[in-house]
């Protein structure tokens, strides 16, 4: 799904979507307390799209803003949007047919930061085995 197709089946739902210009480094934010998401309108498509999954996740668990990069809100929302983006078929077979990871996430429309947080995953899964 694009993100504008994301951005209209979400209407109805009790939170509001928004642009603009965040701090730099700030992609999106959630905000529990007025149910609002913002991201950051300079983002290319692909980045807005990842980053409404990553907050909508924020929302649906009911987390409490902006946390940083390594609180236990932020990890579990990075878990689940890779594991919600990435089609581990779709990833094999590309894998196979490009060198890079840009190549690779341009392909599954998502960010390599994305990429990468999926492949994290991952490996965690194979070494609790």
């Amino acid at each position: 799904m694009t993100y504008g197709a994301m951005r209209r089946a979400i209407i109805g739902l009790p939170v509001t979507v928004s642009s603009a210009i965040l701090p730099d480094g700030l992609w999106g934010c959630y905000d529990d307390a007025t149910e609002v998401i913002l991201i950051d309108r300079r983002l290319m498509y692909t980045a807005k799209r990842c980053t409404l999954v990553h907050e909508l996740l924020h929302w649906k668990h009911g987390d409490d803003g902006c946390a940083n990069d390594r609180s236990k809100q932020e990890r579990r929302c990075r878990t689940q949007t890779a594991l919600l983006l990435v089609d581990s078929v779709e990833l094999a077979l590309l894998e196979r047919m490009y060198e890079y990871d840009w190549q690779i996430a341009d392909e599954l429309d998502i960010t390599t930061q994305v990429l990468e947080d999926y492949r994290q995953v991952m490996a965690e899964r194979v070494s609790i085995i």
